[in-house]
């Protein structure tokens, strides 16, 4: 079924499966790709992947998974589901105290992973805005 571009004022198709049109839809991948380049210059950004690129890390995160081995926010849900990521459940953003800090460490599945992640680096600065936290979830944001 066709229908209308969801651009203000636009009047043209919607291509299938999207919301807009091509020449919006494009407008909005491109508002989108550099919204991502530009998290990704910022210092905390910067800060995160050497952190991250530290073999000690690698280690302390594969040694943390083999002793926790399921993912909580899955098993909160009465799922069993492996646990592949270590989350950080206050976010580090570049700070090296915080991300060591294995008090602040809890295993995630990739899903709950990149969902909690999503929630802190794309909705936490709308949720300040409009007077609240963002989205609030297990294992916090």
């Amino acid at each position: 079924m066709a229908k209308l571009c969801g651009a203000p004022g636009c009047e043209e198709v919607a291509r299938d499966g999207v919301p807009r049109c091509a020449d919006h839809q494009a407008e909005q991948d491109a508002r989108r790709a550099a919204q991502k380049a530009a998290a990704q210059r910022t210092p905390q950004a910067v800060a995160a992947r050497v952190l991250y690129a530290d073999p000690r890390w690698m280690r302390a995160a594969r040694g943390f998974l083999a002793r926790h081995p399921l993912c909580v926010d899955c098993l909160e849900l009465g799922v069993v589901e492996p646990a592949t990521d270590v989350d950080h459940v206050t976010p580090h953003k570049g700070d090296g105290a915080l991300f060591w800090d294995r008090g602040n460490w809890q295993p995630l599945c990739h899903r709950c992973h990149s969902r909690k992640t999503a929630r802190e680096v794309w909705h936490a600065e709308r949720g300040r805005r409009n007077g609240h936290a963002g989205c609030a979830g297990r294992g916090g944001a």
